[in-house]
């Protein structure tokens, strides 16, 4: 199972942290990092991840909780929670960064540029963006003036 969020760093919205289980040795070109996809690979690439994925599960962390807890706080916790909400607990968490997260009963692995090494942590950071990338175009139609 993979873990990555998306939106830590924003000024606005939501942190959204995406879990996904592929099957085993599953393999596909088109999941890579979120980041190095265009807009319509990244679609292209949600479609599949939640079509072929044994699960997933995603976690919102708004701004008021990100304020509270601190980006790197809300992020870990959601970490945690989306592990946590799979109904069948994984064996392993392979968890996009440096960050460590402690789930009991699962063992965690951190790998900084996860994202491009894991195929099971680019196709949560594909969730993960995609999911935040919609909220955020919700967000600006509402708020057209911050664009």
């Amino acid at each position: 199972m993979g873990v990555d969020e998306a939106g830590r760093g924003a000024l606005a919205g939501p942190v959204i942290v995406a879990a996904v289980v592929l099957p085993t040795g599953f393999q596909n070109s088109l999941i890579q990092d979120s980041k190095i996809l265009s807009p319509s690979q990244r679609k292209r690439a949600y479609h599949l991840v939640k079509k072929v994925a044994l699960e997933y599960g995603i976690i919102a962390k708004s701004a008021r909780e990100i304020e509270e807890k601190n980006p790197l706080g809300a992020t870990k916790e959601a970490m945690v929670e989306v592990t946590l909400k799979l109904k069948n607990k994984p064996d392993l968490c392979l968890v996009d960064g440096q960050e460590k997260i402690v789930v009991e009963g699962v063992k965690t692995i951190s790998i900084i540029g996860g994202d491009r090494q894991s195929i099971s942590i680019a196709a949560a950071s594909v969730i993960a963006k995609v999911t935040r990338d919609e909220i955020m175009q919700k967000l600006h139609k509402k708020y057209p003036l911050y664009n």
